[in-house]
């Protein structure tokens, strides 16, 4: 790139900016004009404009994705979903399998003693959470513990 087209590039870039810039400040002062006295109102609209100004991003260009780059794409894709169907399996058969053990061993238990196997099937009351228990905090009670014992 020559110099001349680095310094063309630049000065049109510049006043990009710089017109860019003029018309927000512009922006912003009609709505101080408008908005005069309203104290700190954060619904104000000069406040989307500086926000604008400080964390603008010029858009970046999609880079260019040529034909064969989309075909390895699209054949990672289907390979992790290949691999991603056949780990699912996997894990559904090794519950099955364990399943089917843990339903072999209640039948083998029935068979050899049905007291254990009543005992074993026996549903027990669910324990939930307490709700009256406490969460530990870093802030003193409201209440205040009474370690002076009543005179009596």
């Amino acid at each position: 790139m020559s110099f001349v087209s680095r310094l063309t590039s630049l000065s049109t870039r510049h006043s990009t900016s710089l017109q860019r810039a003029t018309k927000i400040t512009k922006a912003i002062k009609k709505a101080a004009a408008e908005k005069k006295g309203s104290g700190h109102n954060t619904s104000d609209p000069r406040y989307e404009l500086i926000k604008q100004i400080l964390y603008y991003q010029e858009p970046r260009e999609l880079p260019s994705i040529s034909e064969e780059d989309i075909e390895r794409h699209m054949t990672i894709l289907r390979a992790e979903k290949i691999f991603k169907m056949t780990a699912s399996a996997q894990r559904r058969a090794e519950r099955e399998r364990k399943f089917a053990a843990m339903e072999k061993a209640y039948e083998a238990l029935a068979t050899a003693d049905p007291r254990l196997y009543e005992a074993a099937c026996k549903k027990e009351g669910t324990t939930t959470f307490p709700l009256e228990m406490r969460v530990p905090t870093e802030t003193p009670s409201q209440k205040i513990w009474d370690y002076m014992t009543p005179s009596q």
